[in-house]
């Protein structure tokens, strides 16, 4: 019993018991539908006190008091009822009226009070609920009885009512993530096109002959990439990268000058026919392309003699011994009819510069020219329509990724947009490629979380946290409260 309460009830005795005859306890109580259990992260008791009219002497109380207790000596208390006869209530409320405040401040109040009636009983319905806590799991519900008698003596009995609290079904927790969306920075918007031109040059000559043989149709893939870039009135072209090669066929000294003056060739070319300034090309020459000719000879797989020409082209010889040692083998007549003439060529790649769009204009864009646009003004497009949009979604998860797929911010913002569709698998692929930045952490430990691999998600989800990404402490509470329901359900199991 609370030994300030006590004190308490020894006060209003000593007020009353002098007009107190002894009186015997009579009649009897009933404690029915008794109930002890776990239910969403709460205990909930609840039980019905039915008392005999006459269980209660007309000058004495009765207190009933639940409690919670295991064998380790952990505790809780539930508020008190009190049993009070008719004329020990008469006494109680003369006290009250002339007590001090203190005593007043002081005095704890029953949960319920019932001032029992000579000739009919009461039935008392007591429930209550407190949050759940671990060792409450192997508690006993106990009724403790404080019963005084007339003459002031204390009655003390003890009630089980259950010995183990009934656990409820318990679901999973469900974890509620926080994913981390990054908008992307304005940044230039540059653009390369490139291509490979077959050009055909008479022997030994650099001039480009632009009607002979095949020229007109390798020069007019070159006019349509140069048409289609400057009649981009958004484009201004910054560079034109340029790279002659010729094949191992002769001399390497005759080939060196041969590559360098037929890439020469096509930059007058070019300079010539669209008025461009020198300032912008850029010219380099690769004397015999042994690197193009390995590529080509292992991806075909039905070449005879293709071990014996890659060890050749591997070997530490000088350009010009190769070339004697392939001509000795049988082969070699079918190298200068099918792959020699491929790696004849002029490579160029066209680099230019793309002008800013506004949202209106982008909005069109997207639709019609998305590389034309850059991953901050494609972003801005997609949360124009709103995030629970479909084309939000398809901005964020397919265009952006297209087009950027190698930036690390397109890849998470992706990737958290899968996570959030349970696309778990295909978001972890993205992830992978970019594991170097602190978002992508928080959002791979979001992963782990999901499938339900805690270690894991507590690794990455501490490396966001300390990196100072915001969405990683919220996770964190998370995936404790995933760690605590497993432990819970565990115990229950």
């Amino acid at each position: 019993m609370n030994i300030f309460r006590l004190s308490i009830l020894s006060s209003l005795f000593l007020f009353c018991s002098l007009s107190l005859l002894a009186q015997d306890f009579r009649g009897a109580f009933h404690i029915e539908h008794k109930e002890f259990r776990e239910e969403n992260d709460s205990i909930h008791i609840r039980f019905r006190l039915q008392v005999d009219s006459r269980a209660v002497p007309s000058c004495s109380f009765m207190i009933f008091e639940p409690e919670l207790t295991d064998d380790n000596q952990n505790r809780f208390v539930f508020p008190y009822i009190q049993l009070t006869g008719e004329e020990r209530a008469n006494l109680n409320r003369r006290w009250f009226a002339i007590c001090s405040e203190k005593w007043l401040s002081e005095y704890e109040t029953p949960y319920l009070q019932i001032n029992v009636g000579r000739y009919a009983g009461d039935t008392l319905e007591y429930a209550f609920s407190i949050p759940h806590e671990e060792w409450m799991d192997d508690a006993r519900l106990v009724l403790k009885q404080e019963a005084y008698d007339c003459a002031g003596e204390l009655h003390l009995y003890t009630y089980t009512l259950a010995n183990r609290v009934d656990m409820s079904a318990r679901e999973p927790y469900a974890v509620k993530p926080l994913l981390a969306i990054v908008a992307p920075e304005d940044k230039a918007k540059t653009r390369s096109r490139q291509g490979s031109a077959f050009l055909d040059f008479q022997v030994n000559r650099t001039n480009i002959q632009t009607d002979f043989r095949r020229n007109p149709v390798e020069l007019g893939k070159i006019n349509e990439a140069m048409l289609d870039v400057m009649g981009n009135s958004d484009a201004r072209i910054t560079g034109l990268f340029i790279e002659g090669y010729a094949s191992p066929e002769g001399g390497y000294t005759n080939n060196e000058r041969l590559a360098q003056g037929r890439a020469v060739a096509l930059k007058d070319y070019m300079r010539n026919r669209y008025a461009l300034s020198d300032r912008i090309f850029t010219v380099r020459s690769v004397a015999e392309d042994w690197e193009g000719l390995k590529t080509r000879v292992e991806s075909n797989q039905s070449l005879p003699q293709r071990s014996e020409i890659l060890a050749i082209i591997d070997s530490n010889d000088a350009p010009d011994v190769k070339e004697r040692r392939l001509k000795g083998l049988s082969v070699y007549s079918r190298l200068l009819r099918d792959i020699f003439p491929e790696l004849r060529r002029v490579e160029y790649q066209i680099d230019y510069a793309v002008r800013s769009y506004d949202n209106i204009e982008a909005k069109t864009l997207a639709e019609s020219n998305p590389e034309d646009l850059s991953q901050a003004e494609l972003y801005r497009v997609a949360e124009s329509y709103g995030k629970d949009s479909p084309e939000y979604m398809h901005i964020i998860t397919e265009t952006i990724p297209k087009y950027y797929g190698d930036d690390a911010v397109a890849l998470n913002n992706a990737a958290a947009l899968l996570i959030e569709n349970n696309e778990l698998n295909t978001a972890y692929r993205l992830l992978d490629k970019v594991r170097d930045i602190p978002v992508v952490w928080n959002n791979l430990g979001v992963v782990y979380l999901l499938q339900g691999n805690l270690d894991e998600a507590e690794k990455y989800l501490s490396q966001a946290h300390q990196a100072g990404v915001s969405e990683a402490s919220h996770n964190q509470s998370e995936l404790a409260a995933k760690r605590a329901d497993e432990v819970k359900r565990a115990r229950k199991r």
